[in-house]
Protein backbone atom coordinates (compact mmCIF):
# COMPACT_ATOMS: atom_id res chain seq x y z
CA UNK A 1 0.00 0.00 0.00
CA UNK A 2 2.93 2.34 0.73
CA UNK A 3 4.23 1.83 -2.81
CA UNK A 4 0.75 2.32 -4.25
CA UNK A 5 0.15 5.64 -2.44
CA UNK A 6 3.71 6.92 -2.70
CA UNK A 7 3.85 7.51 1.06
CA UNK A 8 3.16 5.74 4.32
CA UNK A 9 -0.64 5.51 4.65
CA UNK A 10 -2.31 7.27 7.52
CA UNK A 11 -4.68 5.41 9.79
CA UNK A 12 -7.62 6.88 7.86
CA UNK A 13 -6.17 5.90 4.47
CA UNK A 14 -5.43 2.37 5.67
CA UNK A 15 -9.00 1.85 6.89
CA UNK A 16 -10.46 3.28 3.66
CA UNK A 17 -8.24 1.15 1.41
CA UNK A 18 -8.68 -2.13 3.31
CA UNK A 19 -12.22 -1.81 4.58
CA UNK A 20 -11.06 -2.98 8.02
CA UNK A 21 -13.04 -1.66 10.99
CA UNK A 22 -11.08 0.42 13.53
CA UNK A 23 -12.63 -1.66 16.32
CA UNK A 24 -11.01 -4.80 14.90
CA UNK A 25 -7.58 -3.16 15.12
CA UNK A 26 -8.30 -2.12 18.71
CA UNK A 27 -9.32 -5.64 19.64
CA UNK A 28 -6.13 -7.08 18.13
CA UNK A 29 -3.57 -4.49 19.23
CA UNK A 30 -5.08 -2.53 22.15
CA UNK A 31 -4.06 1.14 22.55
CA UNK A 32 -2.60 2.98 19.52
CA UNK A 33 -3.49 -0.03 17.34
CA UNK A 34 -2.49 1.39 13.95
CA UNK A 35 0.95 2.43 15.18
CA UNK A 36 1.49 -1.08 16.56
CA UNK A 37 0.32 -2.60 13.26
CA UNK A 38 2.81 -0.47 11.30
CA UNK A 39 5.66 -1.46 13.63
CA UNK A 40 4.62 -5.11 13.33
CA UNK A 41 5.05 -4.73 9.56
CA UNK A 42 8.59 -3.41 10.04
CA UNK A 43 7.87 0.25 9.27
CA UNK A 44 8.04 3.39 11.40
CA UNK A 45 4.59 4.64 12.42
CA UNK A 46 3.67 8.21 11.63
CA UNK A 47 2.43 8.86 15.14
CA UNK A 48 3.51 12.45 15.55
CA UNK A 49 0.94 14.25 13.44
CA UNK A 50 -1.45 14.73 16.34
CA UNK A 51 -0.41 15.85 19.82
CA UNK A 52 -2.72 13.36 21.56
CA UNK A 53 -1.53 10.39 19.55
CA UNK A 54 2.09 11.38 20.00
CA UNK A 55 2.01 11.67 23.78
CA UNK A 56 0.05 8.43 24.10
CA UNK A 57 2.65 6.63 22.00
CA UNK A 58 5.46 8.07 24.13
CA UNK A 59 3.71 6.96 27.31
CA UNK A 60 3.12 3.42 26.05
CA UNK A 61 6.85 3.19 25.34
CA UNK A 62 7.57 4.49 28.87
CA UNK A 63 5.13 1.95 30.34
CA UNK A 64 6.83 -0.86 28.41
CA UNK A 65 10.19 0.24 29.79
CA UNK A 66 8.88 0.32 33.37
CA UNK A 67 7.36 -3.14 32.87
CA UNK A 68 10.74 -4.43 31.64
CA UNK A 69 12.62 -3.15 34.71
CA UNK A 70 9.86 -3.70 37.27
CA UNK A 71 10.32 -0.10 38.42
CA UNK A 72 10.87 3.40 37.00
CA UNK A 73 14.33 3.28 35.37
CA UNK A 74 16.74 6.22 34.93
CA UNK A 75 16.27 8.30 31.79
CA UNK A 76 19.45 6.90 30.21
CA UNK A 77 17.60 3.62 29.66
CA UNK A 78 15.15 5.37 27.31
CA UNK A 79 17.79 6.08 24.67
CA UNK A 80 19.72 2.90 25.47
CA UNK A 81 16.58 1.01 24.41
CA UNK A 82 16.28 3.14 21.23
CA UNK A 83 12.98 4.83 22.12
CA UNK A 84 12.02 7.96 20.19
CA UNK A 85 11.79 10.95 20.44
CA UNK A 86 14.73 11.60 22.73
CA UNK A 87 14.18 12.68 26.32
CA UNK A 88 15.42 16.18 25.44
CA UNK A 89 13.04 16.40 22.48
CA UNK A 90 10.10 15.36 24.65
CA UNK A 91 11.02 18.01 27.23
CA UNK A 92 11.16 20.71 24.54
CA UNK A 93 8.08 19.64 22.59
CA UNK A 94 5.78 18.52 25.40
CA UNK A 95 7.29 20.37 28.35
CA UNK A 96 7.53 17.00 30.04
CA UNK A 97 10.52 16.10 32.20
CA UNK A 98 11.53 12.52 32.97
CA UNK A 99 10.43 12.78 36.60
CA UNK A 100 6.96 13.88 35.41
CA UNK A 101 6.32 10.86 33.17
CA UNK A 102 4.70 8.88 35.99
CA UNK A 103 2.02 11.53 36.61
CA UNK A 104 1.29 11.86 32.89
CA UNK A 105 1.12 8.06 32.55
CA UNK A 106 -1.44 7.89 35.36
CA UNK A 107 -3.54 10.58 33.69
CA UNK A 108 -3.84 8.40 30.59
CA UNK A 109 -3.77 4.85 31.92
CA UNK A 110 -4.69 4.73 35.63
CA UNK A 111 -7.98 2.94 34.83
CA UNK A 112 -6.77 0.88 31.84
CA UNK A 113 -6.64 -2.87 32.68
CA UNK A 114 -3.84 -3.40 30.13
CA UNK A 115 -1.49 -1.23 32.20
CA UNK A 116 -2.54 -2.05 35.76
CA UNK A 117 0.73 -3.82 36.53
CA UNK A 118 2.69 -0.69 35.54
CA UNK A 119 0.31 1.63 37.40
CA UNK A 120 1.04 -0.25 40.60
CA UNK A 121 4.80 0.01 40.11
CA UNK A 122 4.48 3.81 40.33
CA UNK A 123 4.94 5.28 43.84
CA UNK A 124 1.75 7.31 44.34
CA UNK A 125 2.05 10.16 46.81
CA UNK A 126 -0.65 12.57 47.92
CA UNK A 127 0.65 15.27 45.59
CA UNK A 128 0.42 12.85 42.68
CA UNK A 129 -3.12 11.83 43.58
CA UNK A 130 -4.20 15.48 43.52
CA UNK A 131 -2.64 15.93 40.09
CA UNK A 132 -4.51 13.12 38.33
CA UNK A 133 -8.10 12.24 37.64
CA UNK A 134 -8.86 8.83 39.12
CA UNK A 135 -12.32 7.32 39.03
CA UNK A 136 -14.00 7.62 42.43
CA UNK A 137 -13.60 4.53 44.57
CA UNK A 138 -16.68 3.28 46.38
CA UNK A 139 -16.31 1.01 49.38
CA UNK A 140 -16.98 -2.64 48.70
CA UNK A 141 -19.02 -4.15 51.48
CA UNK A 142 -17.18 -6.86 53.36
CA UNK A 143 -13.79 -6.15 51.78
CA UNK A 144 -11.24 -4.63 54.16
CA UNK A 145 -9.55 -1.39 53.12
CA UNK A 146 -6.17 -3.10 52.75
CA UNK A 147 -7.69 -5.11 49.88
CA UNK A 148 -10.26 -2.59 48.70
CA UNK A 149 -7.79 0.11 47.69
CA UNK A 150 -6.10 -2.14 45.10
CA UNK A 151 -9.23 -3.34 43.28
CA UNK A 152 -9.46 -1.81 39.76
CA UNK A 153 -12.60 0.25 38.99
CA UNK A 154 -13.59 -1.96 36.05
CA UNK A 155 -14.33 -4.96 38.30
CA UNK A 156 -15.39 -3.19 41.50
CA UNK A 157 -19.02 -4.15 40.92
CA UNK A 158 -18.27 -7.90 40.68
CA UNK A 159 -19.64 -8.61 44.15
CA UNK A 160 -22.77 -6.56 43.45
CA UNK A 161 -23.34 -8.44 40.18
CA UNK A 162 -22.98 -11.79 41.94
CA UNK A 163 -26.19 -11.00 43.87
CA UNK A 164 -28.16 -9.93 40.77
CA UNK A 165 -29.55 -12.86 38.78
CA UNK A 166 -30.92 -10.47 36.11
CA UNK A 167 -27.38 -9.35 35.29
CA UNK A 168 -25.81 -12.81 35.17
CA UNK A 169 -24.28 -12.12 31.75
CA UNK A 170 -22.45 -9.04 33.09
CA UNK A 171 -21.26 -11.11 36.04
CA UNK A 172 -19.75 -13.70 33.70
CA UNK A 173 -17.96 -11.05 31.61
CA UNK A 174 -16.50 -9.36 34.69
CA UNK A 175 -15.23 -12.76 35.84
CA UNK A 176 -13.44 -13.07 32.50
CA UNK A 177 -11.76 -9.71 33.07
CA UNK A 178 -10.75 -10.62 36.60
CA UNK A 179 -9.15 -13.90 35.58
CA UNK A 180 -7.35 -12.15 32.71
CA UNK A 181 -5.95 -9.65 35.24
CA UNK A 182 -4.75 -12.57 37.34
CA UNK A 183 -2.77 -13.76 34.31
CA UNK A 184 -4.92 -16.51 32.81
CA UNK A 185 -5.83 -17.01 29.16
CA UNK A 186 -9.61 -17.16 28.83
CA UNK A 187 -12.05 -19.15 26.71
CA UNK A 188 -15.46 -17.51 27.21
CA UNK A 189 -18.70 -19.33 26.46
CA UNK A 190 -21.40 -17.70 28.60
CA UNK A 191 -25.13 -17.99 28.32
CA UNK A 192 -26.81 -19.11 25.14
CA UNK A 193 -24.01 -21.39 23.94
CA UNK A 194 -25.59 -24.69 24.92
CA UNK A 195 -24.39 -26.96 27.70
CA UNK A 196 -21.05 -25.30 28.31
CA UNK A 197 -19.31 -23.84 31.34
CA UNK A 198 -19.27 -20.06 31.45
CA UNK A 199 -15.51 -19.78 30.96
CA UNK A 200 -12.26 -21.71 31.13
CA UNK A 201 -9.14 -20.07 32.58
CA UNK A 202 -5.81 -21.53 31.42
CA UNK A 203 -2.36 -21.05 32.90
CA UNK A 204 -0.06 -21.92 30.01
CA UNK A 205 3.10 -21.51 32.10
CA UNK A 206 1.90 -23.66 35.00
CA UNK A 207 0.10 -26.17 32.73
CA UNK A 208 -3.28 -26.17 34.42
CA UNK A 209 -6.83 -25.07 33.60
CA UNK A 210 -9.86 -24.09 35.64
CA UNK A 211 -13.35 -24.83 34.30
CA UNK A 212 -15.58 -22.11 35.78
CA UNK A 213 -19.32 -21.81 36.29
CA UNK A 214 -20.76 -18.48 37.50
CA UNK A 215 -23.86 -18.51 39.68
CA UNK A 216 -25.37 -15.07 40.32
CA UNK A 217 -27.79 -15.52 43.24
CA UNK A 218 -29.77 -13.16 45.47
CA UNK A 219 -29.42 -15.72 48.25
CA UNK A 220 -26.86 -18.44 48.84
CA UNK A 221 -26.06 -20.98 46.16
CA UNK A 222 -26.26 -24.59 47.25
CA UNK A 223 -24.35 -27.19 45.33
CA UNK A 224 -26.10 -30.53 44.97
CA UNK A 225 -28.78 -29.93 42.36
CA UNK A 226 -26.50 -29.66 39.33
CA UNK A 227 -24.04 -32.50 39.84
CA UNK A 228 -24.80 -34.12 36.51
CA UNK A 229 -24.42 -30.88 34.59
CA UNK A 230 -21.07 -30.14 36.22
CA UNK A 231 -19.86 -33.68 35.52
CA UNK A 232 -20.82 -33.21 31.86
CA UNK A 233 -18.91 -29.92 31.66
CA UNK A 234 -15.76 -31.45 33.08
CA UNK A 235 -15.84 -34.69 31.11
CA UNK A 236 -16.54 -32.81 27.88
CA UNK A 237 -13.62 -30.37 28.17
CA UNK A 238 -11.08 -32.34 30.21
CA UNK A 239 -9.74 -34.47 27.29
CA UNK A 240 -9.28 -31.42 25.06
CA UNK A 241 -7.51 -29.45 27.77
CA UNK A 242 -5.21 -32.36 28.61
CA UNK A 243 -4.43 -32.66 24.92
CA UNK A 244 -3.39 -29.00 24.86
CA UNK A 245 -0.79 -29.46 27.58
CA UNK A 246 -2.89 -28.72 30.65
CA UNK A 247 -1.63 -31.36 33.09
CA UNK A 248 -4.16 -30.60 35.83
CA UNK A 249 -7.84 -29.63 35.55
CA UNK A 250 -9.85 -27.95 38.30
CA UNK A 251 -13.52 -27.04 38.56
CA UNK A 252 -14.64 -23.78 40.18
CA UNK A 253 -18.06 -22.40 41.05
CA UNK A 254 -18.27 -18.65 41.77
CA UNK A 255 -21.31 -17.13 43.46
CA UNK A 256 -22.43 -14.45 45.92
CA UNK A 257 -22.25 -16.81 48.89
CA UNK A 258 -22.67 -20.51 49.61
CA UNK A 259 -24.67 -22.73 51.90
CA UNK A 260 -22.56 -25.51 53.36
CA UNK A 261 -21.56 -27.74 50.48
CA UNK A 262 -22.98 -31.22 50.15
CA UNK A 263 -20.20 -33.75 50.67
CA UNK A 264 -22.18 -36.22 48.60
CA UNK A 265 -22.35 -33.83 45.63
CA UNK A 266 -18.64 -33.04 45.83
CA UNK A 267 -17.74 -36.73 46.04
CA UNK A 268 -20.03 -37.56 43.10
CA UNK A 269 -18.28 -34.98 40.90
CA UNK A 270 -14.81 -36.09 41.98
CA UNK A 271 -15.61 -39.78 41.51
CA UNK A 272 -17.05 -39.25 38.02
CA UNK A 273 -14.35 -36.87 36.75
CA UNK A 274 -11.24 -37.12 38.94
CA UNK A 275 -11.49 -33.34 39.41
CA UNK A 276 -11.95 -31.38 42.64
CA UNK A 277 -14.71 -28.77 42.94
CA UNK A 278 -13.82 -25.47 44.61
CA UNK A 279 -16.41 -22.90 45.76
CA UNK A 280 -15.31 -19.24 45.87
CA UNK A 281 -17.34 -16.08 46.41
CA UNK A 282 -16.97 -12.99 44.21
CA UNK A 283 -15.72 -11.14 47.29
CA UNK A 284 -12.92 -13.66 47.78
CA UNK A 285 -11.86 -13.38 44.14
CA UNK A 286 -11.60 -9.60 44.54
CA UNK A 287 -9.31 -10.15 47.51
CA UNK A 288 -7.13 -12.48 45.44
CA UNK A 289 -6.91 -9.90 42.64
CA UNK A 290 -6.04 -7.08 45.03
CA UNK A 291 -3.24 -9.16 46.52
CA UNK A 292 -1.87 -9.87 43.06
CA UNK A 293 -1.88 -6.15 42.17
CA UNK A 294 -0.38 -5.11 45.51
CA UNK A 295 2.44 -7.69 45.29
CA UNK A 296 2.90 -8.52 41.58
CA UNK A 297 6.40 -9.92 42.09
CA UNK A 298 5.33 -12.24 44.93
CA UNK A 299 2.14 -13.55 43.36
CA UNK A 300 2.04 -16.24 40.71
CA UNK A 301 -0.53 -18.68 39.37
CA UNK A 302 1.34 -21.60 40.96
CA UNK A 303 0.14 -20.36 44.37
CA UNK A 304 -3.49 -20.39 43.27
CA UNK A 305 -3.28 -24.15 42.77
CA UNK A 306 -3.26 -24.43 46.58
CA UNK A 307 -6.79 -22.99 46.52
CA UNK A 308 -8.16 -24.86 43.50
CA UNK A 309 -7.00 -28.21 44.85
CA UNK A 310 -9.30 -27.79 47.88
CA UNK A 311 -12.72 -29.37 47.50
CA UNK A 312 -15.67 -27.39 48.87
CA UNK A 313 -16.16 -23.89 50.29
CA UNK A 314 -12.95 -21.91 50.75
CA UNK A 315 -12.63 -20.08 54.05
CA UNK A 316 -11.04 -16.66 54.46
CA UNK A 317 -8.42 -18.33 56.66
CA UNK A 318 -7.41 -20.60 53.79
CA UNK A 319 -7.33 -17.60 51.47
CA UNK A 320 -5.00 -15.69 53.79
CA UNK A 321 -2.28 -18.31 53.20
CA UNK A 322 -1.83 -17.27 49.54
Amino acid sequence: MKAHLGHSPSNKEFLAETGIDQRILGKLFGGSPYSKLVMECGDTPNVFNKQGTQIEHILTQWGTLVRKFGKIPPSVEWEHNNYKPTVDAIRKTHKLRWNEFSIKFLEYFSNNPEWLDVVHMIPIEKATLRAIQIAPITKIEGVEYEYDKYIPPIVRDLQELSFDKERANEFEKKLCLLFQMLGFEIDYYGQGTGRNPDLIAKSIKEHYAVIIDAKARTDSYKIGTEDRKFIEYINTYKPTLLGRGMNIIYFLVVSSKFDSASDTALKNISKATGVSTTLLTAQQLLKILSRKIEHPNKFDLQKLKDIFVVSGVISDKQLSKL
